[in-house]
Order: C-alpha cells, then structure tokens, then sequence
C-alpha cells in the first residue's frame, strides 16, 4: 500500500506525539505505583504505631496474663477492628512468639498461626516491573507490615498489618484514569495539528506541480506564486528563472521573438482550422437533410395499405407484414446514423467555437462588478446543491485590462463547475486582491469532491470530461480566454476537501 506525504506527515507526527505519551505515561505510572506503595506502608506504620502504644499501656497495667488482657482490652479491640475501614488496610492482628494470633479484627482468626505473607516494604524497595506484577497479580495478594513488640529485652510478640494488593490496584486505576484521558485527547490533537501542518506543506507542493504541468504543455512565461523566505520560496524563485529562459530558447528556436508575430501566426492558424471544419459542417449537413428524405420515404411506405384478394392474398399479406418489418428494422438504423452524425456535429460546432478567432476589446474591468454580474446566474445552480456563495472582493481592488464578456464567460463556468462539484451541498468561496507583478489574483475556492491527480494534467485539454453529459469545452475556453488576456490560470486540488482555481490577470 502506497502513502502520500500528507499519509506520512501525520503519520510521523502522531507516532512523534505517541512515543512521547507512552514515555511520559511509562514514568508517571512507576511514580504512581511507588507512591501508592509508600502511602500504603505508611497506612500500615501508622496503624501499627497506635496498636503498639495502647497494647504497652494494656500490657504494663495487667495483674494476670498479658494477652488476656490484650484479648479483653475495650480500646485496643477498637482500634483493631476499624483498621479494616482503612484504604488497602484488610486487617490488624497481635502475635505471639510462636506466631500465634492473639489478638486480631477477626475473631475467628484468634488462636491460629497467621499465614506467612510477603512484606510490603521489602517490595517498596523492588523494581517498577516487579511492584507492577505483584500490583497486578490475577489471584490478588495480601501484603503484610510487620512491627516487633518487646517487654524489656524479651520478644513479645508482633503486629501484623495486612495491605491488599487489589485494594492497591483499585487506587491505582482510579489515579490512571485522568492520564489515559489526557493521552488519548493528546493523541487527537497530533492528528488535527499533522493534517494542518500536512495542508499547509503540501499547497506549495500543488502549486509547483501546477506550474511543471503548464510548462510541460508549452507555455510561455509561466510563473509561481510563492511567499519568499523559505525553501519553497527559493525553489518558485529558481523556478521562475528557468521558466523565463525555456521560453526565451523557444521562441529563438521556432523564431519568433517577436510576440506579436507569433500572435499573427496563431491567429492564422485558427483561420485555417475553422475553414477546415466549415467543410467537415457541410458534408454533416447534407447527410442529415437526405437521411430525413429517406426516413420519410420509408414511413410512407411502412403505412402504405396492401390490397388482399383473390386466391393469393394471404401470400401477399404475409410479405406485405415482412416487409414492413424490415422496413421498421432499416429505420432503427437510420435513427442510429442520425444520432452519431448529431453528435459528431456537436464535435464541430465545439471546435469551432474554440479555434473562432477572437476580437478582444480590452478595457479596465472591476472584478467585483462581474462577480455581480454571475451571481444571479450562479445562485439558482448553488440552491439546487444546497451551496453557500460567499464574495470576498473590495471596491478598492484595482482594476484588471480585460474583455468584459469573455471574463464574465470565464468566470460564470469556473462557478458553475464549482457548484456541480459539491452535490451534497458546500461553501463557493468568490474573492478578489492584489498581488505582485501588477496583477490582480482572483480566486474560486470551492469544499467539494476534489479533482483526482491523474486528471489534473488533462482538465484543460479540448473535449476531455468526467461528466457523464459533459462536452469537455469549458475549461478549455476557460484556459484559452485567461491565455488571450495574458493571464495564467492554476489549479490545488484534493481530493475530499475541495478544489481552488487562481485566476491571475494584468492591472488596467
């Protein structure tokens, strides 16, 4: 499967972000772990400490058997028994030497050896992956913080606090929560900001692309666009210059360096063009006119009436049916003949009003006052799509040296093609500005179906369409009228997010 740069810039940059959230995520659940492990021991030291000072009081006033009065003590059963509303703390027992439980939160546990549990500070010391496995063991584990109690100098017995290690991953998981959360709205984040970044980075990419495709058709003079001051801008600064000297070798190779010459020379071909599909029209013509004739003749003979009679007049109405059957057969193929001759005849009428030579009659012409002009043209076309038109252009845009009714012609195509574009409805952005070299920028930005790369070489070539009915002469007479004003015209283009045409036309 093959990736586009835009593909492989959010790629990167999400990949970027997400390696970041894993390490920061990887650091902040080891603090975590350890900071739920140190509260838990403190619980733990805590609890233990209040047991040890009320069972020394117990212990030093008792007349008879110390663990007796352990057993029997109101306020020592007291602590131990609301130990177990404590977090991650299940219980609190007293042992003897022998490791028999004396005094305990349960009861039932009194007089019983005290299962061996591994101590919890012991696993404050271990490594993160080890607290993590035990955190996260399946059978769930209890945790023991162990206290010694000596009268004098003889052992006792201990306290036993017993930590669960389910009740410590509860706490864990609530504190993960807020984390994941962020990580995850982190990650959305870095797809938004890559794709803007990637639309950004690849428009100087569509206008490059945009300017080699009309080089690479032999145009003259052909230039880009683009802000100065970074890389893009000095490859359409270098671009530029060898643009200008392609098309200073042209024309000293076909010599023509005179402009005006070469003008002459276009115009004459255009003459002999149009002659030469003059006398392709004549012939088309002839041939409609007489397959008319022929139909006629052939209905007149289909609706003849047979005369039946006699011995043979079943004979007769049998071939009289036949016939009419394959007369009926013939004109179904004179429909056919008529319909491709039609369309053939489009064909001629569309490049005759592509290669018609032009009388332009140049003038200064206010962008805003055509864009009045299309719009109640345009507004019936944008309603039936469910299309927004919006205008963007100042009364103070200068302006343009130009044929009045040919841009209005150019500009009304470029709008309807726009609308068409978006048939689940839109936003037809009109606007209008100024720009360097002493011209006048006119844009038609439209959030349509967008162009495929492969057709954008070939948009304005003469009869090329991805209409179903289209005549593939629009943009062609688009391209050409910008060509006969000494403008140029560009295309960006993607696909599901829309298209953008860039009209640049002289000041007046």
């Amino acid at each position: 499967m093959r990736f586009n740069i835009r593909a492989k810039q959010i790629a990167a940059v999400t990949a970027i972000v997400g390696l970041a959230v894993v390490g920061l995520s990887a650091v902040y659940v080891a603090r975590l772990a350890r900071l739920v492990l140190h509260e838990s021991q403190a619980r733990g030291e805590l609890l233990s400490n209040v047991i040890f000072h009320r069972a020394r009081e117990v212990v030093v006033a008792a007349n008879g058997d110390a663990y007796d009065a352990l057993r029997d003590d109101p306020g020592l059963r007291a602590i131990l028994e609301s130990s177990i509303y404590g977090e991650s703390v299940t219980g609190a027992s007293i042992l003897d030497v022998q490791g028999i439980v004396r005094v305990s939160s349960d009861p039932t546990q009194e007089g019983k050896p005290l299962a061996q549990n591994a101590d919890l500070v012991s696993l404050v010391d271990e490594s993160t992956p080890s607290q993590l496995s035990v955190i996260y063991a399946r059978d769930g584990r209890t945790l023991d913080v162990k206290q010694p109690m000596m009268l004098g100098d003889q052992a006792f017995g201990s306290i036993h606090i017993g930590v669960s290690t389910v009740l410590m991953r509860q706490e864990l998981d609530a504190s993960l929560m807020p984390a994941i959360n962020i990580a995850l709205l982190s990650l959305v984040i870095a797809v938004i900001v890559a794709a803007l970044l990637a639309q950004l980075l690849l428009r100087p990419i569509n206008v490059i692309r945009s300017g080699l495709t009309r080089l690479g058709k032999g145009e003259f003079g052909v230039t880009l666009d683009l802000k100065t001051g970074d890389e893009f801008g000095d490859l359409g600064t270098f671009f530029n210059t060898v643009s200008k000297q392609l098309s200073a070798d042209r024309l000293a190779a076909a010599g023509q360096r005179d402009p005006r010459q070469l003008a002459r020379r276009l115009v004459a071909l255009s003459r002999l063009t149009a002659g030469l599909a003059h006398e392709v029209k004549n012939p088309l013509n002839a041939m409609m006119i007489h397959l008319e004739l022929l139909r006629t003749k052939m209905r007149r003979a289909a609706s003849a009436p047979v005369a039946v009679g006699g011995s043979g007049g079943l004979g007769l109405a049998e071939a009289a049916t036949a016939e009419r059957s394959e007369v009926s057969s013939a004109l179904q193929h004179v429909e056919i003949i008529e319909n491709e001759i039609r369309r053939l005849d489009e064909v001629v009428q569309g490049f005759l009003k592509f290669t018609r030579p032009e009388d332009l009659k140049l003038q200064p012409v206010r962008v805003n006052q055509l864009f009045d002009e299309i719009l109640p043209v345009v507004q019936p076309e944008a309603d039936r799509n469910k299309v927004r038109v919006e205008v963007d252009a100042p009364a103070d845009v200068p302006p343009v040296n130009g044929d009045a009714s040919m841009l209005r012609q150019a500009f009304l195509n470029l709008a309807i093609n726009a609308c068409q574009a978006m048939p689940n409805g839109g936003t037809l952005h009109l606007s209008a500005a100024p720009v360097t070299g002493n011209r006048v920028e006119v844009r038609f930005d439209d959030t349509g179906v967008g162009i495929p790369a492969e057709h954008l070489e070939k948009i304005f070539d003469l009869y090329f369409t991805t209409k179903d009915h289209g005549t593939g002469i629009g943009l062609s007479m688009v391209y050409r009228i910008i060509q006969l004003h000494d403008g140029d015209i560009e295309v960006e283009s993607t696909q599901g997010r829309g298209t953008t045409f860039r009209v640049l036309l002289p000041r007046a």
